[in-house]
């Protein structure tokens, strides 16, 4: 009988001994998520008030704008020792508008938000057409710490960028128009000789239209939709004439404009003719040199509104033979 509780017990103990410890796994469980958060971008332009005037309040999108979020990770992961930041970034399209998508938490992160400022141009739209205007700053937001949900959608609106450090544009100023006319020629050997004789004698020179087609250039200083000067091309006809019609102006006497125009034509690769007449009647053309006639170039000053210049003419009488 001893025995057999003897061996009973060691069964026991040997039973209970080899039983293994059970152990309940613990898995992490990320609670954290993402915001959606986007915005829009623009910057003033000037236009006309439809008086002669300007207005400095109609925008346009700003395009190539960085927009940063700043999240300290205690804040995606409260009650942690958790250092450090994430950081997120965009940048505007073309229509201005940016977004991105910030990683978040059930009770809200607070985000750090930069919108970064800029150097371009503040410019002129007139009829729809933008034009290049005058170099300003652009200084940009810090709209402080904003909450952020997971799941939702956080939408920042219009931030407007405004010229600053600017030269003031003039106000109240009327546009008008002016015109350049006139015709370019180029110098050619004139001979001469009677009737009988066997050669024509050098005489002189004699001026003749430049080909059709040649460009003339006119740098306008200043243009008063741009504030800045403004480059015009036109081209010559069958008679060498030219005419700058209907460019922009201002009137007599308005501060800051002097309206002054430098009106020019290239290095012409073209011949030179030796015109011979008989007897002084019409000339025809009996020998020609290939080369290069010079630039040549006039200067037009104070073209204010109505003011009409015709025959501003321009002699090609440089000329270097091939």
């Amino acid at each position: 009988m001893k025995k057999s509780l003897l061996a009973l017990t060691l069964l026991t103990a040997v039973f209970f001994s080899c039983k293994k410890t059970t152990t309940t796994d613990f898995t992490a469980t990320d609670v954290t998520g993402t915001t959606t958060v986007k915005g829009v971008c623009t910057r003033n332009v000037i236009t006309p008030n439809g008086a002669g005037g300007w207005i400095n309040t109609s925008q346009i999108p700003a395009v190539g704008v960085s927009v940063q979020i700043k999240v300290n990770k205690n804040q995606l992961y409260p009650a942690s020792i958790a250092q450090g930041a994430d950081v997120y970034s965009a940048v505007t399209g073309t229509n201005g508008a940016w977004a991105m998508s910030v990683k978040s938490n059930a009770t809200g992160v607070q985000g750090y938000v930069t919108i970064t400022g800029f150097n371009g141009t503040q410019d002129t739209i007139i009829n729809g057409v933008t034009k290049m205007g005058l170099y300003a700053n652009y200084f940009g937001t810090t709209p402080g710490n904003t909450t952020f949900l997971m799941g939702t959608t956080f939408d920042f609106g219009v931030f407007n960028f405004i010229a600053t450090n600017l030269t003031s544009n003039p106000n109240n100023i009327m546009i008008g128009s002016a015109m350049v006319s006139g015709s370019v020629s180029a110098r050619h050997i004139l001979k001469a000789r009677t009737t009988g004789t066997a050669a024509a004698v050098a005489f002189g020179f004699t001026n003749i239209a430049i080909p059709a087609g040649t460009t003339v250039y006119m740098s306008f200083d200043k243009d008063p939709t741009i504030l800045a000067p403004k480059m015009y091309q036109t081209t010559t006809n069958a008679n060498g004439g030219y005419s700058f019609a209907s460019f922009p102006t201002v009137a007599l006497g308005t501060a800051g404009f002097n309206q002054n125009a430098t009106i020019w034509v290239a290095d012409l690769a073209d011949d030179q003719d030796s015109v011979e007449t008989i007897n002084g009647g019409a000339g025809t053309v009996i020998f020609s040199k290939p080369g290069v006639f010079g630039n040549v170039g006039t200067f037009q000053n104070a073209l204010y509104n109505n003011e009409i210049r015709n025959a501003t003419n321009m002699a090609m009488n440089t000329f270097t033979a091939n």
